[in-house]
């Protein structure tokens, strides 16, 4: 968790405009980032690996709480090269845990 820490503590973070009124977050992209694509895809194993399972819009993402921010992991695949790491202030979110029934899918399963 450490190097989690110091990695995400020293990113210049870019504010998402397009969600700004839906969901507002940060990002920063894979090979644009202050320190090693490994430091990167440490953050990214580390959330994927420890991370809670939680849906948005019925989406299920692995999600870590760090300080007062969420991060997440936006990627096609394992090797995407593209893949972005989020996080939100959890001071502008509702977070609800809702039971999903015996077999996971529901209330009235």
């Amino acid at each position: 968790m450490e190097k989690v820490i110091e990695f995400i503590e020293k990113q210049k973070w870019i504010f998402a405009k397009t969600y700004a009124h839906k969901a507002p977050h940060e990002y920063v992209v894979r090979g644009k980032v202050n320190g090693s694509d490994e430091e990167f895809m440490h953050v990214v194993d580390y959330i994927q690996e420890n991370g809670i399972t939680m849906y948005f819009w019925n989406h299920p993402n692995k999600y870590i709480m760090i300080g007062e921010h969420q991060y997440w992991v936006m990627r096609d695949g394992k090797d995407d090269p593209t893949t972005i790491l989020n996080r939100c202030d959890l001071s502008q979110y509702k977070i609800s845990v809702t039971w999903r029934g015996e077999n996971g899918g529901g209330q009235d399963e």
